[in-house]
């Protein structure tokens, strides 16, 4: 890791490996880290959604490692920013992607993978510290549905 300025985490599910990543930025003093997770990690998806992907998600074992590792990033004392994302799918061109803060409930029933890539361009590429120790939910807007287009 010496050397490089942002660790990009694109699953959470195995919170050792979670665990070993934050281990190696603090051993070189790398700062920066994105890491994306799984929507429902703080049970702030709301109504029908949130009862379809807790039925879908929300008692996996995987879910408990989401959490852990969402709560190892959260405490690691790292410039971090956790993206809870939405469900995922593939729609070429789509790049938009809406945000909720931590707290707030879910928005947004589905995401394009091109909208993650473009949010994570986003923020390496901010001009400022907008996006530092926060969390963030990640959808896609005007998808506030009770399940993603494609169940």
């Amino acid at each position: 890791m010496a050397g490089i300025d942002v660790v990009y985490i694109n699953d959470m599910g195995d919170n050792r490996s979670t665990l070993t990543i934050i281990e190696a930025m603090n051993k070189v003093g790398l700062k920066r880290v994105i890491a994306a997770s799984t929507l429902g990690i703080y049970d702030e998806v709301p109504g029908a959604f949130g009862k379809w992907n807790k039925m879908m998600i929300g008692g996996s074992p995987r879910m408990q490692t989401q959490i852990a590792s969402a709560r190892a990033i959260d405490e690691s004392g790292l410039d971090y920013t956790l993206l809870p994302l939405s469900w995922l799918y593939d729609r070429e061109g789509s790049k938009d992607y809406s945000l909720t803060q931590k707290g707030k409930p879910f928005k947004g029933a589905q995401v394009t993978r091109n909208a993650i890539a473009q949010l994570i361009i986003d923020i390496i590429t901010a001009k400022d510290d907008g996006f530092i120790k926060k969390s963030l939910d990640v959808g896609e807007p005007n998808t506030d549905w009770s399940k993603p287009s494609f169940y």
